[in-house]
């Protein structure tokens, strides 16, 4: 059968794309080309909560210096304000608006725009501080305003997600910080991911045997794809059996990773804007009173609340890989010994390569994730990761149920006589 040219798709996609990416950024957004200095929100709406970006364009010849001003309370505290003015409609017109919930700083933050650039600017910082009350807002920098827009009911899946998982999770790594002396992010964090893990220890520790379970049976199901490599509808009958009678669920060792998902999502939108004292909203009422200023995001010389390139990924990786290499030692060493008593070489299968693969690939990702991410959601990560070495640890040493005669006899039988005719 002849392999069909992908050249010409090919060809016609990324002439499609270059066309696209040529009329998008021709577009001229007359907004931002009006007068010298020019402000628009990326989107008219946004829900309460959600990080509203703004678009400032340099329409001059010299630099702008956008500036967030760090102000004295007087209570000392040094707040680090917004760069713009806010301003939300109150009936008979827009009222300049002010908070007290901000980050801390020890100076102006500035930001500068090149003539005819611009900036995209986060005000994820300041989303429940100025933003927290539905109604129409607008923005004002110098003499110049934004077009309005509206801050707006979040919808259901976002208020669940909150509610669920996020305000839990900020809520217990607050209240790890107050109690912990020094108030250290890092031993919060490590203290968060064990309970998280011993939570989670139950079905994690059966997707473990089960996972062992799969690589036990592999020889078998290698075996029946070479007997029924030319009946697809005998091989998924078959395969059905094998899993059944050995009581395994191909799906089941995805279940921690699955459950662990949301959890890492929260902690990282957690550690990107959760601690912030904008944040503070978010709080339960019965939590002691505390004040985000107080956490010390130190760890080993780390600042937790910013990226790690190097040292984390490379920790991280390693510990990833160890933990892929533990999970496939029991069976390595169990085909060895098969091998050895029948004086036959190892049949490599398409699961070994998978696995191999996995085992390479996998470490590598997740350094590349840890990079990306802020040092706490690499410590989560870590810990999480050395809690698993020492589980797997114990599932291999225990290993697990041997198969009983009774189960071959059976599934033996059952192929034998499967599908003939009466």
């Amino acid at each position: 059968m002849k392999k069909p040219n992908l050249l010409p798709y090919i060809f016609v996609f990324l002439a499609t794309y270059l066309v696209l990416q040529f009329f998008k950024g021709g577009t001229v957004d007359p907004t931002l080309n009006s007068g010298d200095i020019a402000l628009k929100t990326l989107k008219d709406a946004y829900a309460v909560g959600k990080d509203i970006r703004v678009e400032v364009q340099n329409n001059t010849a010299e630099n702008y210096i956008l500036k967030y001003p760090c102000t004295d309370t007087g209570s000392e505290e040094e707040l680090l304000l917004p760069p713009f003015k806010v301003f939300k409609y109150e009936g008979e017109g827009f009222v300049e608006i002010s908070s007290d919930h901000l980050p801390e700083c020890t100076e102006d933050l500035l930001v500068t725009i090149e003539p005819g650039k611009k900036k995209n600017i986060s005000l994820l910082n300041y989303s429940y501080s100025y933003f927290g009350e539905l109604g129409r807002y607008k923005l004002e920098l110098d003499t110049y305003d934004s077009p309005e827009f509206v801050i707006q009911e979040p919808g259901l899946m976002t208020k669940l997600w909150r509610t669920v998982i996020y305000q839990p999770i900020l809520n217990t790594l607050v209240g790890l910080l107050i109690f912990i002396p020094g108030h250290y992010l890092g031993l919060a964090v490590i203290l968060l991911t064990i309970i998280i893990r011993t939570v989670l220890l139950i079905p994690s520790q059966k997707a473990m045997k089960g996972q062992q379970r799969m690589q036990e049976v592999q020889p078998k199901l290698e075996a029946l794809k070479k007997t029924h490599a030319n009946d697809q509808a005998r091989l998924a009958q078959e395969t059905m059996l094998l899993w059944k009678t050995h009581k395994v669920n191909p799906l089941s060792s995805c279940l921690p990773l699955l459950i662990q998902l949301p959890i890492l999502i929260a902690l990282y939108s957690v550690v990107r804007a959760g601690l912030s004292p904008d944040r503070g909203l978010l709080i339960y009422d019965f939590m002691p009173s505390f004040s985000l200023h107080e956490m010390n995001p130190n760890f080993l010389g780390f600042n937790l609340l910013e990226n790690s390139l190097i040292v984390f990924p490379i920790v991280i990786g390693a510990l990833q890989f160890l933990q892929m290499h533990l999970m496939q030692a029991k069976q390595r060493k169990k085909k060895a010994a098969t091998a050895n008593a029948t004086e036959e070489k190892p049949a490599s299968s398409e699961m070994d390569m998978a696995n191999k693969m996995m085992k390479y690939v996998m470490p590598v990702m997740i350094a590349v994730f840890t990079a990306q991410m802020p040092a706490a959601v690499g410590l989560y990560w870590g810990t999480s990761t050395f809690y698993g070495i020492l589980q797997q640890l114990v599932v291999n040493k225990g290993g697990s149920k041997p198969q009983s005669p009774d189960d071959e006899v059976q599934i033996k039988v059952i192929n034998k006589h499967h599908g003939k005719a009466n």
